[in-house]
């Protein structure tokens, strides 16, 4: 899929290539981000459910979370928007109780956790441009408005291993979601001379695994190539795998820097 998501973006490259300074209608921004998620969510199953925070003790973390923007001012060809983050943990759990996980009864385990996720967006941009208003017999600038409907390509690779340490020939069991889904994406900015405020979301998936994804939060244009962001971001999915029920949810704020090409 990420091969097809770059081939799709050079065939629409080169398809304006043969026309004068194509380049200048590409407007391009990079993201780097530190996100500092938090947990919540259970694994359940017939006989016995735990919860990722409070019975496998995963805590708050930091990870590094990158973007990529690409609009293109050209008729008829969508804007694209990547995303990528990559969260990890582990841990020794005594659940002082017997657990099943992926059919194998347990009780004192080491536990690792990997949640990958590229998001790939194709969207259209509907802008409103702002006016001068009169308030308090002052002229001020009331700002634009602009609205995205899309579509939202969404890869998810989850991995949980556990392995039961008090059994010396014990190896590690897991439960593995490789999943891509199709996401309907809404999303609105408000530009107001270098602040940029923002919120989107995906949601109503249609495939086994089921995701929800929003952020909300601001930008400020610091230099003219530069902007300093914040946002809240929250992400979770829902899968079976094997006898297991995966409810995994990830949420945090996140601290960014924007540079403009």
């Amino acid at each position: 899929m990420r091969k097809v998501l770059l081939l799709l973006f050079f065939i629409v490259v080169s398809s304006y290539a043969d026309e004068r300074a194509w380049y200048d209608k590409i407007d391009t921004k990079v993201e780097v981000a530190v996100f500092l998620s938090d947990y919540k969510g259970t694994l359940s199953n017939p006989t016995s459910s735990f919860d990722f925070k409070d019975d496998l003790h995963y805590t708050n973390t930091a990870s590094s979370f990158f973007s990529l923007e690409t609009r293109f001012n050209l008729p008829y060809v969508p804007n694209i928007y990547l995303s990528y983050f990559n969260i990890m943990q582990e841990n020794d759990v005594d659940f002082n109780r017997t657990i099943e996980f992926v059919a194998t009864p347990m009780s004192k385990v080491v536990t690792k956790m990997n949640y990958e996720v590229l998001n790939a967006v194709l969207f259209q941009e509907f802008k409103k441009k702002g006016s001068m208003v009169s308030l308090l017999g002052k002229s001020i600038y009331s700002g634009d408005l602009e609205f995205d409907i899309g579509v939202n390509i969404k890869m998810i690779d989850y991995i949980l291993q556990m392995k039961d340490i008090t059994k010396t020939d014990s190896i590690y069991m897991y439960d593995k979601v490789k999943s891509t889904i199709l996401l309907p994406y809404a999303g609105f900015k408000y530009y107001r001379y270098g602040l940029v405020l923002f919120g989107n979301m995906s949601a109503l998936s249609f495939a086994d695994a089921k995701s929800t994804n929003y952020q909300f939060g601001a930008q400020y244009q610091i230099l003219e190539n530069i902007a300093l962001g914040y946002s809240y971001m929250y992400e979770d999915f829902q899968a079976t795998e094997k006898s297991d029920h995966i409810n995994f949810k990830t949420a945090g704020n996140k601290f960014s820097l924007i540079y403009a090409f």
